[in-house]
């Protein structure tokens, strides 16, 4: 009898057990009791990890943005709604899609988080570190969140091995560099913002590490993985090789001086273009850097001639028309 009512209460746990939801937490937290597929989200970064895992989101904020900033790297659908902007998306736009999961950052979205989860569970996530964190870097970050989208949308197993293909990828580039000089990630963003820095603990500093090289520009903004200076500051890019991303933005007002021509880096050729990349995204803009990293670096290496970083091919088409409106155009690398 002892052993009947045993065998009973271990069977009420278990079942009891099974009904309780999984949460998964970032900022926020959201209750899993089956894969959320039908999911909005509200950055672009969530846009390219939903598509990596091979879900198409049902809203996006600035979809144009998503093209030209992020690069359409996965490319998004034209089913996608697009929610407006990503400060203040529609939240009447996103309760039409009827989500059962909305994802987006801390910093931008916490404030409509009573709104955002009356519509649906939301799970907001920390972009950059505070004040205290110097420890937090964005590469681990941006694995953290893939996991975690992955796991809420049921696509876990797929998710690890997409990660684990990725540190495979960053080995197999370490083996092919050699090289011992300091390097700087950069990128013209428009706006008057100057030239746009990436510090250690950005996404781009983090796999110039990874790839078994130093990084060079340790200084961000508060509560930011960059800075951003004037030409006037420029100077301060001295003895490191800068990796200048393609131009998205209409840089000519500094390219175009005659002081750029006379920087230390412009004038000894330590500086090699890049294609248009995406520094805020999972691990399909992770390689994506890497691999443009690594032929870069290698281009320089090899004694590769140096393109001018203001001749037309290092422009995109749409360098003198950015898109969208001065807010948009400011925003534009922070997903």
């Amino acid at each position: 009898m002892k052993t009947f009512w045993v065998a009973i209460i271990m069977l009420v746990a278990t079942s009891s057990q099974a009904q309780i939801p999984d949460q998964i937490c970032l900022a926020t937290c959201v209750s899993v009791d089956k894969p959320k597929l039908r999911v909005v989200a509200l950055n672009w970064s969530v846009a390219e990890m939903l598509l990596t895992l091979g879900i198409e989101p049902l809203g996006a904020p600035q979809i144009n943005g998503y093209k030209k900033w992020q690069t359409n790297h996965p490319a998004i659908g034209d089913h996608v709604l697009d929610i407006g902007r990503r400060q203040e998306p529609s939240l009447a736009a996103i309760a039409s899609l009827k989500p059962d999961l909305i994802v987006g950052y801390q910093f931008r979205h916490q404030r409509l988080l009573p709104q955002l989860e009356q519509i649906a569970p939301t799970l907001l996530y920390r972009q950059y570190a505070s004040s205290d964190e110097s420890a937090f870097n964005y590469f681990d970050q941006s694995l953290r969140v893939f996991k975690a989208i992955a796991k809420v949308t049921g696509n876990s197993e797929q998710g690890e091995m997409i990660v684990e293909t990725l540190h495979q990828t960053l080995a197999k580039l370490r083996q092919r560099l050699q090289y011992s000089k300091p390097i700087t990630y950069a990128k013209f963003v428009g706006m008057g913002y100057g030239l746009r820095v990436f510090s250690d603990n950005s996404l781009a500093g983090q796999i110039i590490h990874r790839l078994g090289l130093n990084y060079h520009w340790t200084q961000a903004l508060p509560g930011k993985d960059f800075t951003h200076l004037t030409i006037e500051q420029l100077p301060q890019l001295n003895n490191t090789l800068v990796l200048l991303a393609g131009d998205q933005a209409n840089s000519e007002y500094i390219t175009a001086s005659p002081v750029w021509k006379t920087l230390p880096f412009v004038r000894d050729h330590h500086i090699e273009p890049v294609e248009p990349l995406w520094s805020f995204g999972g691990p399909v803009s992770i390689e994506r850097m890497a691999r443009a990293f690594t032929v870069a670096i290698e281009a320089h290496s090899h004694g590769a001639n140096i393109k001018s970083v203001h001749s037309p091919d290092t422009h995109s088409s749409d360098t003198h028309s950015p898109e969208g409106s001065a807010e948009q155009i400011s925003e534009a690398e922070h997903g």
